[in-house]
């Protein structure tokens, strides 16, 4: 992990307070393009720091600091990310921290699946210097950056399949299942339902088997693409 300060930059849009400066990890295994996200979060905000990581177990020792970062810029193919699962495990680790994904992957389908799986925006590594600190600061707003060049203004169309999966759930299975999509384990689920951890494991068997899924971030994703939980 490097920690470094960058360079003098303008100042956030309107609608960002920065009361200090702006701490932004930058997860990417490519240096030169880590280089140049640091160029455009320079841009960005003034006297922002840096952190940096190659890899998702540096991402870990970066998480171990005493103050979380305000922003992730997170590639998804870094070596130990395993895809989608490493997104959704920093939205359960840090569930405040906006996370944009930087891909050199721009298919709507993988766009979508990101920010169903809770990233508050998608970056396509083809972007020019200035959109990509459009996106940042849109993000750092608290509002979602959606690549529209790419998805276009589509509605998004939510499969008929899909809701009768949901539809099957019962009450409590759909609690779980929000519990769960919120990034919370099978302890915390017991804890907030005051059940027991065989009875959540009971529940999540039944969840995986109704929505015809193999893992919890498979039904992570099913619960966040029709946009209720």
């Amino acid at each position: 992990m490097i920690l470094s300060s960058t360079g003098a930059g303008r100042q956030p849009g309107p609608d960002f307070v920065e009361s200090k400066p702006v701490r932004v990890l930058i997860a990417d295994d490519h240096p030169l393009f880590r280089d140049a996200l640091r160029l455009v979060i320079g841009q960005s905000f003034a006297g922002a720091e840096c952190l940096e990581a190659c890899d998702f177990s540096q991402i870990g020792a970066a998480l171990d600091e005493d103050e979380p970062p305000d922003l992730i810029l997170l590639d998804l193919h870094m070596p130990g990310m395993d895809g989608f699962t490493g997104l959704l495990r920093l939205r359960e680790e840090l569930p405040a921290t906006p996370i944009i994904v930087v891909s050199a992957s721009e298919e709507a389908d993988i766009i979508e699946q990101a920010l169903a799986c809770g990233a508050a925006g998608f970056i396509p590594k083809s972007s020019p210097k200035e959109r990509m600190c459009e996106a940042v600061e849109l993000v750092m707003n608290g509002e979602i950056f959606r690549p529209e060049e790419i998805l276009g203004t589509r509605a998004k169309v939510i499969d008929p399949l899909l809701e009768e999966k949901l539809g099957s759930l019962t009450h409590r299975q759909r609690m779980v299942l929000s519990l769960l999509a919120r990034g919370k384990s099978n302890k915390q689920i017991a804890y907030e339902l005051d059940v027991t951890n065989t009875t959540v494991k009971a529940h999540m068997t039944a969840i995986l088997r109704k929505l015809k899924v193999t893992s919890r971030t498979q039904a992570v994703i099913v619960a966040r693409q029709i946009g209720r939980f």
